[in-house]
């Protein structure tokens, strides 16, 4: 029999903002076994805690990709609802899974509380989305300042990870550079396929510190990651930072094209494409060409208050009506300080291209639903791709309002629950510190080591990852995590000087395969 590790105890009883009269059900898997009366089935046990001592409703679901996404799993005993607080097990057949090298095991308790998103909304901080913009305001173009571009993208993926997730990298070559584009998931509980996309693109134009175009989306992404990422959804919500949009759309268009899971069904898009500049000067708004053809009552509301640029723009097509109507009703409901003026473009916008101007667009060229969240670029902004676009010029408070009805939405549409979830590792340890894959070698020194280590993958004919890296203590608490892009080599130098005198496991998953290499720690008297 495979042994059997437990995970991370995960994240059930993070401060829970919905409600001030109620806080979420929380889950600790205790441990997993074959079953005693049919060897059959495995027990997993897991202790059910909930501070107002409501009866929950649990669930059972695994996940064979790192989990990334989760699928359901039949279990009997101590699930469904009503299931009382206190030490429970779950049965559950386990031959569908028998040659599997590692799933994660995820069980879920929720105590169908209503959560109210307006708490939610309420937490964007202006301040936050300035010291976000602060960082990476400055050039990034991806062939004349690609250093600074590189270090952006790393920002970004530290972020991702230090807020719970787990980052990934599409990596693809453009123009004789390597670009990635920053990936994260949040799996749904109960509809995981269906899958709501917010994004930003990180690049800018040479020579300018780009604080509208496009960090002020960059940081409503992060702000938006912060916020959601403490609470537990019905659907699945997908965090991405787009690489080489300046350059063509580029990396939504390696995205759509390429990197979508077969899993996954992209129910909606809400793209960040410089939310951070308005102006209540008497004609600062101006209008494209053709405005007044395809969109005669939005011409008419702009001069009605004398062309004030002092509004936010939803750029959808006719396809996104649902989506776009999502985003108007949260603005009203959640942020009614907040101006909203809609398009509606037919097709896939090639009527009006300078609606197309943004990574939205490879999306409805998919036949997917996708907004363009936009205070219009150079419509408004004179300091558009210039040395001007400095954060200095930007809105913080037009800002946060715009976040927040984009968070809205986002919670709208992917539900969110007042649940806790657990998670357990089953995976199969190998004790060695040489070994090969793929025509790979993989490579794990020094052992011992004093927390300081590095893992090295070489020589791979194909390219190697996306994978994810975790360190357990033996006891399945994750110490560490990282994630590997597909590459043919890596170096990932692991530094930990806190873990103490112990034996730990570094576990590599690619999402089809897993491999464990043990890594002593020895600590000087």
């Amino acid at each position: 029999m495979k042994k059997l590790r437990s995970w991370s105890l995960l994240l059930c009883g993070l401060p829970v903002l919905a409600l001030a009269q109620n806080t979420s059900p929380t889950v600790v898997i205790t441990g997993m076994n074959t079953a005693l009366a049919n060897p059959l089935y495995y027990s997993l046990d897991y202790t059910l805690a909930d501070l107002q001592n409501d009866s929950c409703e649990v669930w059972l679901r695994y996940s064979t990709n790192g989990g990334r996404s989760f699928q359901p799993l039949i279990a009997s005993q101590d699930v469904g609802f009503p299931v009382l607080t206190g030490s429970r097990t779950l049965l559950f057949e386990h031959s569908l899974l028998a040659n599997a090298d590692s799933i994660v095991f995820r069980v879920v308790a929720s105590d169908r509380k209503p959560m109210n998103i307006q708490t939610i909304v309420n937490r964007v901080d202006s301040n936050l989305l300035r010291s976000y913009i602060q960082e990476i305001a400055f050039p990034r173009h991806y062939l004349a300042q690609t250093p600074q571009l590189d270090s952006t993208k790393d920002r970004l993926a530290r972020f991702m990870q230090a807020e719970g997730l787990s980052p990934y990298r599409q990596a693809f070559v453009y123009n004789n550079y390597l670009a990635h584009n920053i990936l994260a998931r949040k799996s749904g509980h109960k509809n995981d396929s269906i899958t709501y996309v917010i994004d930003a693109h990180f690049d800018g134009v040479s020579q300018t510190p780009g604080a509208d175009d496009n960090a002020s989306g960059v940081a409503g992404l992060m702000e938006a990651i912060r916020i959601l990422g403490d609470y537990e959804f019905e659907n699945s919500l997908r965090f991405i930072g787009f690489d080489v949009e300046e350059a063509g759309l580029i990396g939504s268009q390696r995205y759509v094209a390429q990197a979508i899971p077969a899993y996954e069904r992209t129910a909606g898009v809400i793209n960040f494409e410089m939310i951070g500049y308005i102006s209540q000067q008497i004609n600062s708004q101006t209008l494209p060409a053709g405005f007044g053809q395809l969109f005669p009552a939005v011409v008419a509301a702009v001069q009605s208050d004398s062309m004030r640029g002092n509004f936010i723009i939803n750029v959808g097509n006719v396809p996104s009506a649902v989506l776009s109507a999502a985003f108007d009703s949260a603005a009203v409901r959640y942020v009614p300080g907040l101006r909203v003026i809609s398009l509606l473009v037919p097709g896939t916008g090639q009527i009006a291209p300078d609606l197309r101007r943004s990574d939205h667009a490879r999306f409805w060229d998919a036949g997917l639903q996708a907004l363009m969240i936009t205070d219009g670029a150079d419509t408004r902004n004179l300091a558009y791709h210039t040395a001007n676009d400095t954060l200095a010029r930007l809105n913080m408070t037009f800002m946060r309002r715009v976040v927040q009805a984009s968070i809205g939405a986002l919670a709208d549409l992917a539900k969110p629950m007042s649940a806790g979830k657990g998670d357990y590792l089953y995976a199969v340890p190998v004790s060695v510190e040489v070994h090969a894959h793929k025509n790979c070698d993989f490579k794990l020194f020094p052992s011992p080591n004093d927390g300081k280590f590095t893992l090295q993958i070489n020589s791979c004919d194909i390219p190697f990852g996306p994978a994810s890296v975790r360190l357990f203590s033996l006891d399945g608490k994750q110490q560490y995590q990282a994630w590997l892009a597909s590459e043919t080599s890596h170096t990932l130098a692991i530094q930990l000087p806190e873990l103490g005198t112990g034996t730990y496991l570094l576990v590599v998953d690619d999402g089809h395969e897993s491999w464990t290499e043990k890594v002593v720690v020895q600590r000087s008297k």
